[in-house]
């Protein structure tokens, strides 16, 4: 297959000097040239059988290179279209190979090997068998893939745009978390109609993307166009010409076609030459492209700026809300009544920060009602890990070492930890939207949902809990040991509590009990102390009988803020939830505010269905889950730790009655004028207010026009 008749004497030349190697490799009396060795992908096959869990990894890592790689420029025209139709057939094999394990993951119930095989297929481009199979859900032996979420809001945006794709071809970016929820969100949307979906991962080389989209479009085109589809994934190969002939491809078929393409980290000049030049094309044609969470929408809005904007549409999957996970699992949650419904969906937006994926992978399982923190899914970690995966090893192990800080970063304590380098790495991780602004206090303001990171604030935090979790957890425990032993000398002359908490889970002795005695010594400060005063500027008393809160029809919609700190602060049917997910760390302080207010009477009803301090910090900062202040007077404070009066950055703090946890309760009292602010400060927490009035204003539910001006700001593209 060599453009030279003497091809055939230096390949005899070249395996006679193999076999002078004395590698004994050749069985004897056979000849050369009909000699048949056992290849590595067989080896790879016949494993597949008896895989042990524990070797998964290692078993999928031999599946990821190219096929055939390095041939690519060797040989003629002939040799090449040779080369792509063995890689095809490669392909089938490793497909069919990775099919047939990942169902058998399924059927006996391997909820993390499954969701490994299906990500590292994602990854390759390759389409599972078993995909219409859905994840188990440990505990009640039912897959997960049944709890189906509707996101209904970005589902009318797609099908306006499906509307609009009739008559010329439109193109979508598509944000949100980009798993499998993605997929179906897109799946959905042509469902019980004529249009036509393709499903893909982005790759980098050229030629892959177009031999994905390739094997993808044979199976959606009419019989008498997939002889020419196939020419075209198996003659030679020339990237520009062939560009053309796929698109006119597509034209000549006349299918309404969507064609999803995830996990986009850049747009290649292959992919734009190719967006631009099927946007011009006379059809019915829809193009989404995703992003990944951990990169942003700013590379792809850039690299797009030249398009049409009128055809260029912006849809947000926002994270799951309460109601769509209540609505989802209702039916398979058994005899729980309303408040444990609630609370059991709560829990599960909490800890899984509204992915849908992590979501998936909590319900079913034995999530507590009482709200304990579950441990990372193994599926959710390998996942995370893997979206890491294109920045190298080493600066994800470097990244391993600052997520062992639980207190904001900055650029003081990653030098401790890694040198002369730590300054490029924090700004690669900040570019990479990994790490993000985290100042001690952050404020709100209401009702609008307006945050803006602070310019001034020098913390910096991972942009998930999850994702810390994820990256500690590729650490060993030695090289845990070593990062706290560290951390807790640092940490010593700053920050006692935080030093000591590091040392204890080093086991440093030596270093433990001076920070002990050292802690004895000192006194809470007395200027901290507040005295009891008769005139109190808030006061409050709590009913714990409420009947839930009743929800118009018109009030299903959900905007939703996330700050630096990762509070989570939304509007859902008309009420208010803050949601926060983090084990450890100094607990931020969190303040809503909305304008003046009269005084006088204030009525509250909310619950709370979530709430973990910082055991580790002792009374330098009390946690709190609900604080209520108007005006220059007093914060009061409930479900918090304190037990009296106390002065906090010039404000004292009351604590108020203790409230009921995972259930309805209402709060009466009386207050001051000035501006209204509702704060929180904690590590974990999940509180809803249904109802909140102060003297003759309605603060919640929020009003019909409060829904526009929060939509209309999620269009400016306000801090998020």
């Amino acid at each position: 297959m060599w453009d030279t008749p003497d091809a055939l004497r230096n390949l005899r030349v070249e395996l006679n000097r193999i076999q002078h190697l004395g590698l004994k490799l050749f069985p004897a009396r056979q000849s050369l040239l009909e000699l048949r060795l056992q290849t590595d992908l067989e080896q790879w096959m016949k494993d597949a059988d008896t895989l042990p869990e524990s070797r998964l990894s290692e078993w999928l890592s031999l599946g990821s290179s190219l096929p055939l790689s390095g041939l690519e420029d060797l040989g003629s025209d002939a040799f090449r279209a040779w080369l792509d139709s063995q890689r095809w057939a490669i392909g089938q094999q490793i497909e069919t190979t990775l099919s047939r394990v990942y169902l058998k993951a399924l059927q006996s119930g391997r909820v993390g090997a499954a969701g490994l095989i299906r990500v590292h297929a994602e990854e390759l481009g390759i389409q599972l068998n078993a995909a219409h199979l859905a994840l188990p859900v440990p505990g009640n032996g039912q897959f997960a893939n049944n709890v189906k979420f509707e996101h209904q809001d970005a589902q009318q945006q797609l099908q306006r745009v499906l509307q609009l794709a009739r008559a010329t071809p439109q193109l979508v970016l598509l944000s949100g978390r980009h798993d499998g929820g993605n997929r179906e969100l897109v799946q959905q949307m042509v469902a019980q109609s004529d249009w036509q979906v393709i499903q893909m991962q982005a790759v980098v080389t050229a030629e892959l993307q177009q031999a994905t989209f390739l094997h993808q479009l044979m199976r959606v085109l009419p019989p008498d166009s997939q002889s020419a589809a196939w020419e075209l994934l198996t003659g030679p190969s020339n990237v520009g010409e062939n560009l053309i002939r796929v698109w006119t491809l597509v034209a000549a078929s006349g299918l309404p076609l969507v064609i999803a393409i995830y996990d986009l980290h850049l747009l290649t000049p292959f992919l734009l030459d190719s967006l631009r030049f099927a946007m011009d094309l006379p059809i019915s044609l829809t193009l989404v492209l995703s992003t990944s969470t951990l990169v942003g929408e700013g590379v792809m809005q850039d690299a797009l700026s030249s398009f049409d904007r009128s055809r260029l549409h912006q849809v947000e999957v926002p994270p799951l809300a309460v109601h769509e996970v209540m609505e989802a699992v209702r039916e398979q949650q058994g005899p729980l009544s309303a408040d444990q419904l609630r609370a059991y969906a709560t829990r599960i937006v909490q800890q899984s920060d509204g992915w849908d994926l992590h979501a998936r992978t909590l319900i079913g399982s034995e999530l507590s009602l009482k709200g304990v923190h579950s441990a990372l899914p193994d599926l959710v970690k390998n996942t995370l890990l893997s979206e890491l995966s294109r920045l190298g090893i080493p600066l994800r192990h470097t990244l391993a070492y600052l997520a062992m800080v639980y207190d904001p970063l900055d650029q003081e304590v990653a030098s401790a930890l890694l040198g002369q380098g730590a300054d490029e790495v924090l700004a690669e991780a900040v570019g990479q939207n990994l790490l993000v602004t985290a100042a001690p206090e952050e404020t709100v303001l209401m009702p609008g949902l307006v945050y803006q990171a602070s310019d001034i604030a020098d913390g910096l935090g991972f942009t998930s809990e999850s994702l810390r979790v994820a990256l500690v957890g590729t650490l060993s425990s030695l090289e845990r040991r070593k990062i706290r032993g560290v951390l807790a000398n640092y940490f010593a002359p700053i920050n006692l509590d935080l030093a000591k908490y590091y040392a204890n889970r080093a086991g440093l002795t030596d270093l433990v009990t001076p920070l002990l005695n050292h802690a004895q010594e000192q006194t809470f400060p007395a200027s901290t102390r507040a005295s009891v005063s008769a005139s109190t500027s808030i006061s409050a008393w709590v009913k714990t009988e409420v009947d839930s809160p009743v929800i118009s029809s018109g009030h299903a919609f959900r905007k939703e803020r996330r700050t630096g700190n990762g509070y989570r602060i939304a509007l859902e049917q008309a009420q208010l939830q803050i949601l926060r997910s983090g084990m450890y760390g100094r607990p931020p302080l969190l303040r809503l505010v909305w304008p003046s207010v009269p005084a006088g009477h204030w009525h509250m009803v909310a619950r709370l269905d979530v709430h973990r301090g910082a055991p580790i910090w002792g009374g330098s900062m009390w946690p709190y889950a609900l604080g209520v202040r108007a005006g220059d007077g007093a914060r009061m404070i409930f479900a918090g730790e304190a037990t009296g009066e106390y002065l906090e950055q010039g404000i004292i703090h009351t604590p108020g009655p203790p409230v009921p946890f995972g259930t309805w309760f209402s709060l009466n009292g009386t207050g001051e004028a000035g501006s209204l602010e509702v704060s929180v400060r904690m590590l974990d927490v999940a509180l809803t207010i249904a109802e909140f009035r102060w003297s003759t204003l309605v603060i919640l539910p929020a009003e019909k026009s409060t829904v526009v001006l929060v939509n209309k700001l999620n269009e400016q593209n306000y801090a998020y």
